[in-house]
């Protein structure tokens, strides 16, 4: 019967020894003291009532006992550390990194999150929530398990996998009674005539809006403030005649509230896609996987993936 005295730490002294030697590199190899290598030892030679290894000039040499017990000890010891590192392993996938944009942060995330939660309490949740630029070198560099928000431009999808799950579309917005409020047929002058906030320059939105605009013989709105800020956005145009360019999902409850208003501007032609970014060589981890079926699940629920428009 095996002894109930013998520890983890004799073993591992035991092993270091036979593999090193001397106890000297022994102690050295295990961040420890040669005595208490050298105690480790006495104790299990004394417990075990055997000798473990032969003291020559040139070091320790393991016995016929000593190497009987190593045989067993090395190969067990190697299922304990292999298990040890599977556990860290696992430990590491107990939280999950997205990248994800203002829009669906507001509109999409909550209740995926709560839904994740209430399957995977244990697993921390973390998400940048950013305007779009250095998704693709987040993602190959590993910061984050995947990406939620608009379709990247295709040079920067290489050696990516993007899954579509709704369309959105980017809409011009103004406060309730704003001079434009209500109508019809306006064009790239009137939007010109008021201040302009928009996302600040590399930014996938802001790419899309100033190819529409250009495409309207204009290179750049007159008056014009750049912003990451949905929430400066909101407040500065709830306190001034400003047009907000932004996705529906960044102003969808102003929108339901009456808060704000969509301009008749661009309707239709400012729609892009929606959905999740991953490394396409790269497995996700499980909980990346169950927070992403969770975000599948909120899109179904919202009904966005029918397009429903502008409320």
């Amino acid at each position: 019967m095996a002894s109930k005295r013998i520890r983890m730490r004799h073993l591992r002294c035991f092993l270091a020894v036979a593999r090193h030697g001397t106890v000297t590199a022994a102690a050295e190899a295990l961040a420890t003291v040669q005595p208490s290598v050298s105690r480790s030892l006495r104790e299990m030679e004394t417990e075990m009532g055997v000798t473990l290894f032969d003291r020559t000039p040139t070091g320790l040499v393991l016995t016929p006992h000593g190497q009987t017990l190593h045989a067993y000890v090395s190969s067990g010891m190697g299922q304990v550390d292999r298990g040890l590192e599977a556990l860290q392993d696992r430990m590491a996938d107990q939280k999950v990194t997205a990248y994800v944009l203002p829009n669906v942060v507001r509109m999409v995330m909550p209740g995926a999150v709560r839904r994740f939660k209430s399957l995977r309490p244990e697993v921390d949740v973390c998400f940048l929530a950013t305007t779009g630029g250095g998704l693709q070198q987040y993602l190959t560099r590993g910061d984050v398990d995947f990406g939620f928000g608009r379709l990247l431009a295709a040079r920067q999808m290489e050696g990516m996998h993007f899954e579509h799950l709704f369309a959105e579309p980017l809409v011009f917005f103004a406060r309730a009674g704003h001079p434009l409020a209500g109508a019809g047929g306006l064009d790239i002058g009137d939007i010109d005539r008021f201040e302009v906030i928009m996302p600040i320059t590399g930014t996938i939105i802001r790419d899309e809006i100033d190819r529409f605009i250009i495409a309207r013989g204009l290179s750049r709105f007159t008056n014009l403030i750049e912003t990451i800020s949905f929430e400066f956005s909101r407040a500065y145009m709830a306190e001034t005649d400003a047009i907000v360019c932004q996705p529906l999902g960044a102003m969808r409850r102003e929108l339901e509230t009456g808060q704000v208003v969509s301009l008749d501007f661009g309707r239709g032609e400012l729609e892009g896609a929606v959905g999740i970014t991953t490394p396409a060589a790269k497995r996700l981890s499980p909980p990346a996987q169950l927070l992403i079926e969770m975000i599948r699940a909120e899109v179904q629920q919202l009904g966005l993936h029918n397009n429903p428009g502008i409320p």
